[in-house]
């Protein structure tokens, strides 16, 4: 079975469980021992329940409900200690709220915990000095700051980079890179999930002429309104990726040959009748059903197969690859 490579997300959750379970281990042990058995009981939780988030985690792979069920855990453990043993037990507030900045958008983050900062001071403002509550606050306010301007910074900058290294600069689909990672993903996906996914490889009939007698700039607005176009008929589930020069890639999940074969032509006619430069516009395409067993590359090639069928026959074509070795011609001119 392929296995896709775990994300930076999950390797966050992964580490961040893991070490805090390892963390409070010690001390539910040392209250146990002692007799302490309310706060033996909660650390005992707190324990078990980051251990079910990283087995989780590590077998599925899922990881933005278990993130927000980390961070609400963290921060409800942090407030029923200082609950049940008082202000020394504040400390755990400063590695809870950062766990909690690594696992949340900023907004979330700063809402869960500025919500228990203020529980915080609601449970300890008559036991603990003014003073010394104050300066719990205030660090507990700068650490809040710090840390959501430095994730802020992060996100926005983590999504540059997912930009500059996923999409194609010029079309704004994802790129040859992105569309190896889906295949991989889709393919994983599919021994867990068996539902049906296709394949939709199109490419632009005669694109050479177009670029040798407009020019690369007009050739370069052709690709982009191409896109334009593919990208309003697709649904939102479906994805487009740039293949190569004039070559684009839908995968579609969910969806029959006979649903993707509807889609393609749907495609074709769209591309075909548009006024998008002096001369006509048209593309071929070959669709392909994933089959199970094959790699996601084979896959491809069948698509590919069947579009250079279609070229075969005329272009303005397109061809559905029915089986490991058959094609169906779809559709004429």
């Amino acid at each position: 079975m392929p296995k896709v490579p775990r994300t930076t997300e999950e390797w966050i959750l992964l580490s961040i469980s893991l070490l805090g379970a390892l963390a409070i281990l010690p001390f539910a042990l040392l209250r146990l021992f002692n007799g302490d058995w309310l706060i033996a009981a909660l650390d005992s939780f707190a324990v078990v329940a980051m251990l079910v988030v990283f087995v989780h985690v590590y077998v599925s792979g899922r990881v933005w409900l278990m993130s927000h069920v980390f961070a609400f855990l963290c921060q409800l453990v942090l407030v029923m200690t200082v609950m049940l043993r008082g202000a020394e037990q504040l400390f755990w507030f400063y590695p809870a709220a950062l766990a909690v900045f690594f696992l949340l958008t900023p907004q979330l983050a700063v809402g869960l915990v500025g919500t228990a900062l203020l529980a915080l001071f609601l449970l300890l403002w008559q036991q603990v000095a003014v003073l010394h509550l104050a300066a719990f606050i205030l660090s507990g306010l700068a650490t809040m700051g710090f840390a959501g301007i430095f994730a802020w910074r992060t996100k926005a900058q983590q999504q540059k980079l997912l930009s500059l290294a996923t999409l194609d600069p010029l079309t704004g689909a994802g790129n040859r890179r992105a569309l190896e990672e889906k295949l991989l993903e889709a393919v994983y996906h599919f021994q867990r999930v068996p539902l049906p996914m296709s394949l939709i490889l199109l490419d632009l009939d005669n694109f050479k002429q177009f670029n040798d007698n407009y020019g690369h700039e007009e050739g370069d607005r052709i690709l982009v309104m191409v896109c334009k176009l593919i990208e309003k008929r697709i649904r939102r589930s479906d994805h487009l990726y740039r293949f190569g020069g004039e070559e684009f890639v839908v995968i579609t999940d969910n969806t029959g040959l006979r649903e993707a074969g509807l889609l393609a032509e749907e495609l074709r006619k769209d591309i075909a009748q548009a006024n998008i430069s002096e001369r006509q516009v048209t593309i071929s395409l070959g669709i392909a059903q994933y089959h199970p067993g094959e790699t996601g590359y084979q896959w491809l090639g069948r698509a590919d197969q069947a579009m250079y069928r279609a070229k075969d026959s005329g272009r303005n074509h397109l061809c559905i690859c029915a089986g490991q070795d058959d094609q169906l011609a779809l559709t004429d001119r």
